[in-house]
């Protein structure tokens, strides 16, 4: 066994016997293997990242997959979905969206189907109507074609307005200004009648008029207003464009009836009106004593009130967000007074003068006494904005997300003070010291994780207590170069081991090996 001698006569038996053993000993062995390789694969199985979903992620999923589940066909593959497993019948059961949300075309409502939605709806339930696209009311005047009929409107969504089931939410998206006149004028007869059930029992309503580009219909508003559901507690609103409203001098504000704005708690409103007086925006809200939520989106339009009025108090306001705003609607802040103020979100998406911004933050951060919540989206903007520069003068941002705005590196010539973004973030003393969470979305993959890793680290060279406990850093996955490279990820790693909470989404990460990504 040794050498390389060959084996005798003597020795040829034994060893042939041997051999012999071992190759049945080998059989043996491999079917046991065969037998637990089976077994490990049973336990695996179990054990997989698939089995490990959480039911509400499963959710999700099915969501994906069944959009609107509003159609007998719909409901059907839900079943399907839920007969696979006993967690899929749960996922499907806590998806809210299923049971609890529908979306239907005004001009195709179907009652029966919309009232046995309905009765199997689960809390919440949230009924959307989208707006025809062309209805004969808003034909041509120029060309002589004008009727009053209105196939928006049909008997369906009629009968379901006076007699439909009890909803929380009702939506008008994208309905024309004189079809919504029009429905409101044929539920007059039940109202001096019966009270229609859906109508006057909504306490949600949302209501976007549709653009009506094509087909303006000057709305010359006098002492009349837009009705509304008469309990309705949070509200939802995009007026018709401005080009088809003429405001009298005796109109409501925002053509809405005054004792609207005294019940609402939640106001949310899409600015359209930039060729009206911001006045009239200021008006209504005054009214609205009860106001905990204000939303406002500009959607970069103008705003601007040409008269000096007082500011508008809003004792009970604990919650603003504004999006979109121009340099001219920032000043909008000047205009209110916010005593009760917990959380503030603004969404910039042009470059703005932070004068006004900062001095309200500082405000309403004084008068709560540190409490207050501030988040900043700065999206894309214009290439010329130095965004650091804008940031030193709002130092009470806790919650910071810059999607899309952070230069490249051959693109640093709006930025001073220093060869990169993040290094002038941190080259300017006492800049956002309060800050607790940062994320960065669409970061250019040419920027290497160890430009934050120094911006962190002179944080806390900075101040000892640094807040900042949450980074959340995605790359944009469209414009990586072939030559790019993750480089090392040790600087994640001293983060984690730092104490802080990182997440980074790099488009090279997925190219890696599995192996090689855990580690």
């Amino acid at each position: 066994m040794l050498n390389n001698c060959p084996p005798g006569p003597l020795e040829t038996g034994p060893l042939q016997a041997e051999a012999d053993r071992l190759k049945r000993e080998i059989c043996a062995q491999r079917a046991k293997l065969k037998k637990y390789e089976d077994l490990l694969l049973k336990h695996e199985t179990v054990l997989s990242i698939a089995r490990r979903v959480p039911l509400d992620v499963w959710g999700i999923i099915f969501s994906f997959v069944l959009p609107d589940c509003s159609t007998r066909e719909d409901w059907q593959e839900l079943t399907n979905l839920s007969l696979v497993c006993k967690d899929w019948y749960q996922a499907a059961q806590s998806a809210h969206r299923f049971s609890s949300h529908v979306r239907v075309n005004s001009i195709k409502v179907d009652y029966e189907k919309v009232l046995s939605w309905s009765r199997r709806a689960t809390e919440g339930t949230f009924l959307q109507i989208k707006g025809g696209w062309w209805c004969p009311m808003h034909s041509d005047r120029s060309k002589g074609e004008t009727t009053s009929e209105c196939t928006i409107v049909g008997p369906a969504l009629l009968r379901l307005m006076a007699e439909g089931p009890v909803l929380d939410h009702l939506s008008f998206d994208g309905v024309k200004s004189r079809c919504y006149r029009h429905l409101l004028k044929l539920l007059e007869p039940y109202d001096a009648g019966s009270s229609p059930r859906l109508w006057n029992n909504l306490r949600k309503f949302t209501l976007h008029f549709d653009l009506e580009y094509r087909y303006p219909a000057v709305v010359v508003m006098g002492p009349e207003f837009i009705d509304l559901p008469p309990c309705i507690t949070s509200l939802d609103l995009a007026l018709p464009d401005p080009s088809s409203v003429e405001i009298g001098p005796n109109s409501p504000p925002l053509l809405l009836q005054p004792s609207a704005f005294k019940r609402l708690t939640t106001f949310s409103l899409k600015w359209q009106w930039h060729k009206h007086d911001g006045k009239v925006l200021l008006e209504a809200l005054s009214q609205c004593a009860n106001l905990d939520t204000l939303a406002l989106n500009f959607q970069s339009r103008a705003w601007s009130c040409t008269e000096s009025l007082m500011a508008v108090k809003l004792p009970k306001l604990r919650n603003l967000e504004l999006a979109e705003p121009q340099k001219d609607s920032i000043k909008f802040l000047d205009f209110i007074h916010t005593p009760a103020l917990v959380r503030l979100d603004l969404h910039i998406g042009e470059a703005i003068k932070p004068d006004t911004l900062s001095s309200f933050i500082t405000k309403q951060f004084t008068r709560s006494q540190g409490t207050l919540h501030v988040t900043l989206r700065v999206s894309y903007v214009d290439s010329e904005w130095d965004i650091p520069e804008f940031l030193r003068h709002v130092p009470h941002v806790t919650h910071l997300i810059l999607d899309g705005c952070v230069p490249p590196p051959e693109d640093l010539h709006c930025i001073k003070n220093g060869p990169d973004f993040f290094y002038t973030l941190g080259f300017y003393k006492n800049t956002l010291p309060h800050l607790k969470i940062l994320e960065i979305f669409d970061l250019p993959p040419e920027i290497p994780i160890e430009w934050l890793e120094n911006y962190i680290d002179s944080r806390r060279c900075e101040y000892a207590d640094d807040g900042l406990k949450t980074v959340v850093v995605k790359f944009d996955s469209t414009c990586l170069p072939e030559s790019c490279t993750v480089g090392s990820l040790k600087p994640i790693e001293r983060l984690r081991n730092a104490g802080l909470s990182i997440c980074v989404e790099h488009p090279k990460l997925y190219r890696e090996s599995l192996l090689d990504m855990y580690k």
